[in-house]
């Protein structure tokens, strides 16, 4: 009970100190700019809440990175002044943002569901294609430059190994 005294006495902290700072200072940017805000703390809050307690429910591991990274993107719309028109071209960032969720639960899930990998491939090879695509990624000599980058996947499969080998020894109650 004392976390959530906690965590409300300081948003209201942060909330009187962006009421005195707008009336002070007229360049401080407006709730229309800041509103990401939300989803990036309720994402960091289910993160940290997930590696502060027994690490059993792995979905808040999910949701807090897809609302963590959401989050960030959207304050890259806002803060660049940009329009949410942009969001026609970069809509296949939520898919991959979904696919690095569904990564990140694979991960936390102890390397054993491969669906979940499965799903974080697919996710992050459409979005990835069709973000390519609408960014104008690919040319000719594109297939030429990813051969080149096979030993990204040497990488990934010694993260996997060692993530694997460091979390090995713990076992889940069932």
């Amino acid at each position: 009970m004392r976390s959530g005294m906690v965590l409300l006495g300081l948003g209201l902290i942060l909330i009187g100190a962006y009421a005195l700072m707008s009336m002070f200072y007229p360049y401080v940017p407006g709730l229309q700019r800041l509103w990401p805000v939300a989803p990036l703390a309720g994402g960091l809050t289910l993160l940290v809440s997930y590696f502060r307690a027994s690490r059993e429910e792995s979905s808040r591991v999910f949701w807090g990175v897809a609302l963590t990274l959401s989050g960030l993107f959207f304050f890259l719309i806002t803060l660049t002044d940009q329009n949410y028109g942009v969001l026609i071209t970069w809509w296949p960032a939520f898919v991959v943002i979904a696919g690095i969720s569904f990564l990140a639960l694979w991960l936390a899930e102890g390397l054993r569901e491969w669906g979940t990998l499965f799903l974080a491939i697919v996710s992050l090879g459409f979005g990835g294609g069709y973000l390519a695509i609408n960014l104008q990624l690919l040319r000719p000599d594109t297939v030429a430059e990813v051969r080149r980058l096979w030993p990204a996947l040497l990488i990934f499969a010694g993260l996997i190994l060692v993530f694997r080998g460091t979390r090995g020894g713990r076992q889940r109650k069932p």
